[in-house]
């Protein structure tokens, strides 16, 4: 039938509050012009430098299970991963930190008393602009 096994997509959670949550935003902000949207925003994320999470697969034949294609490393101890948190908009690429703890609402908000003030008036010197969080936990 063609089926084929697979993972399954990860989205974030959403409960039925998140949902009507997100709807009445995107009512009160449907009809904002292309500079209304011109905002900044910040994110974080974790970069693995020599490994991959998941399950990883080499499709080969008997013998082959050398071939550079075929191998995957990895490294005696320590992790291998970085986090960085930056800021963007419109207008320009803003700082890049790299987080030297895992990400909690205490390095979250040093983060932005060191970061965010001299990028909102660098990118808004009229000082109308708007910071845009993704509502993630540490926020």
């Amino acid at each position: 039938m063609g089926l084929c096994s697979r993972h399954p997509t990860r989205v974030p959670l959403l409960t039925k509050r998140h949902r009507q949550l997100r709807l009445q935003w995107a009512r009160e902000h449907r009809d904002w012009t292309m500079d209304e949207w011109k905002i900044a925003w910040s994110d974080e994320s974790r970069f693995l430098i020599h490994h991959v999470d998941g399950r990883v697969r080499a499709r080969r034949l008997p013998g082959e299970q050398l071939l550079l294609s075929c191998r995957a490393g990895h490294i005696q101890a320590g992790n291998g991963d970085i986090m960085l948190w930056g800021m963007f908009s419109w207008a320009a690429l803003g700082p890049v930190v790299m987080v030297e703890q895992i990400m909690k609402a205490a390095n979250y908000l040093n983060t932005i008393a060191d970061q965010l003030h001299p990028y909102m008036a660098f990118v808004f010197p009229t000082g109308n602009g708007i910071f845009q969080q993704d509502n993630a936990p540490c926020h």
